[in-house]
């Protein structure tokens, strides 16, 4: 965010003592009247700061308060940054820290007083929640350069600050000291803030002036409109259908972003499957494997005159009848029985574009594809519950579903042909899917509810340049539909041991050496997990 930007003036409606400076990548916004040129010489410091060491979040799910600390900890952040290197900015900025402590348990008084205590680490405020805010922001200096540092100690605070109900105006919070800005620039916004009531247009804030070319277009005429682009094809926009939306798991604050992944529901091309198994003798291990799985659920019975262990109530119920001079019950016994088959299965395939890397028999997804071919045609003719699906993401907005076979549904034609149209592209958002198989697992009646997924890699997007955000956002997800009775198991093609283990846990994990044994090892990791 460095370099010089354009300053702009504020309009001067209302009170300029409550105005604050804005800026964002483009632009920088001052009061057009202020007290001092000090004011504005701290002010422009600060933003200068804020340029060189702040990045943006995304702000979608998170409660203003929460934004609040973490910004007020973010200034605090740059500016001993920035004193690091320049320390005579300590005393341009240190005048206007005032504030002195108080038994005032107001949000704006408890934020002005936390703002001086991490700005000055020799301040003593007395109030708890201030002391914890500069305990954890002075403790670890060594964490300042990294931006989510600003994350984890606000993240921490606001949730202290929640519970003791201390009540905030979002809407009328005015960011102290004076030169510190309104802190909209370190937030992204799907649709922006609501501007406070004495600001300006918020589209004029933003309005670039115009530069000399296009004065000379409007001199010249109008200015052509830059052509629109190529629409998406009908198919391809019809078959996408927004079905869901899930939160994600931020680490850095630890907390959800709700309502922060959409999933799309898609169907996938459909092309011809191929006329028979390639391996017929393959082909016929796996039925017989998956017809003799023990997938029923247990039904003990009591009182049986054989069994494999001793029923411990009719025991006592005998010997009591044989002491009171009776002929006892010599049905003594127990044991277990299985009657029907007691499962929900859903395959998942990841289809993002490093499937496509190529391999002794076609590509990763060629033999992901025959793999569940192989295991869907054997659970069809056991009659087993089951669907088969596969999944990518092109941000968080655009997470695919790519439904081969839902539950209920027959795998006949129609749906091998829709699991050989499946391709790869994108990206592994694996967080927001998993959550969408859990949904349709934890709909079914069966005893044991098993998603088994199939994937060459880690969890990745677009959008999120952090990796461990959606590693860990992976690992809360299993963990939640571990906590809804759903066994969560990962077959990995690839990507780093270490990474599954920790998403999935250890025993959870079957990592595959060669790829090409993919075939022949998922119906034996069916049955075995199965059995």
């Amino acid at each position: 965010m460095g370099g010089d930007p354009p300053l702009r003036p504020l309009t001067q409606d209302g009170d300029p003592a409550a105005m604050r400076p804005r800026f964002d990548a483009d632009l920088v916004r001052l009061p057009a009247v202020w007290p001092s040129l000090d004011l504005y010489r701290a002010a422009l410091a600060h933003v200068a700061a804020h340029r060189m060491f702040s990045r943006p979040w995304p702000a979608k799910g998170l409660k203003p308060l929460l934004t609040i600390v973490v910004s007020l900890v973010e200034d605090a952040r740059v500016e001993h940054l920035a004193m690091r290197g320049l320390p005579g900015l300590r005393r341009l900025w240190g005048p206007f820290h005032r504030v002195e402590p108080s038994a005032s348990l107001m949000a704006a008084d408890l934020m002005e007083r936390m703002a001086r205590a991490l700005f000055d680490p020799e301040y003593r405020d007395g109030n708890a929640w201030v002391d914890k805010g500069q305990r954890l922001f002075f403790e670890r200096p060594d964490r300042w350069d990294d931006p989510d540092f600003s994350l984890t100690v606000g993240g921490a605070l606001a949730g202290d600050l929640g519970k003791t109900r201390v009540q905030i105006n979002a809407r009328g919070h005015r960011v102290e000291p004076a030169y510190r800005d309104d802190n909209g620039g370190l937030w992204l916004y799907d649709t922006p803030p609501e501007p406070p009531r004495d600001a300006d247009d918020p589209l004029e804030a933003v309005r670039p002036e115009p530069v000399e070319e296009e004065r000379a277009d409007r001199r010249d005429g109008p200015r052509q409109a830059p052509p629109s682009p190529a629409p998406l094809a009908v198919a391809e926009t019809a078959a996408r259908r927004p079905v869901a939306r899930y939160p994600e798991w931020d680490h850095r604050i630890g907390l959800y972003r709700p309502d922060f992944a959409q999933v799309l529901d898609c169907v996938p091309e459909h092309r011809p499957p191929p006329a028979a198994p390639a391996d017929p003798r393959l082909a016929g291990r796996v039925r017989a494997l998956v017809r003799h799985a023990a997938v029923a659920r247990p039904e003990r019975l009591r009182r049986q005159r054989e069994g494999d262990r001793l029923d411990l109530d009719a025991c006592i119920a005998a010997t009591a009848a044989r002491r009171q001079g009776h002929a006892p019950d010599l049905r003594v016994y127990q044991r277990v029985r299985r009657r029907g088959r007691d499962l929900s299965v859903l395959l998942l395939l990841d289809a993002s574009h490093s499937t496509n890397d190529p391999v002794a028999d076609g590509t990763v997804l060629d033999l992901e594809r025959r793999s569940a071919d192989l295991l869907a045609t054997a659970l069809a003719a056991a009659g087993d519950r089951f669907a088969l699906a596969g999944f990518r993401s092109d941000g968080r907005e655009a997470v695919q579903w790519l439904a081969v076979k839902r539950f209920g549904d027959a795998y006949d034609d129609a749906a091998r042909g829709r699991l050989a149209g499946l391709d790869g592209r994108w990206s592994t958002r694996m967080g927001a899917a998993l959550r969408h198989a859990g949904t349709m697992l934890a709909g079914e009646p069966t005893h044991r509810r098993l998603l088994l997924l199939v994937t060459d890699g880690e969890p990745s997007d677009i959008d999120c340049p952090d990796p461990r955000h959606l590693v860990e956002d992976a690992r809360k997800a299993v963990q939640e539909l571990t906590g809804r009775g759903i066994d969560v198991v990962c077959l990995a093609l690839g990507g780093d041991a270490g990474t599954h283990r920790h998403i999935f846990g250890r025993r959870n994990v079957l990592p595959l050496d060669r790829v090409e044994q993919l075939p022949e090892r998922l119906p034996a990791v069916y049955v075995r997990l199965t059995g």
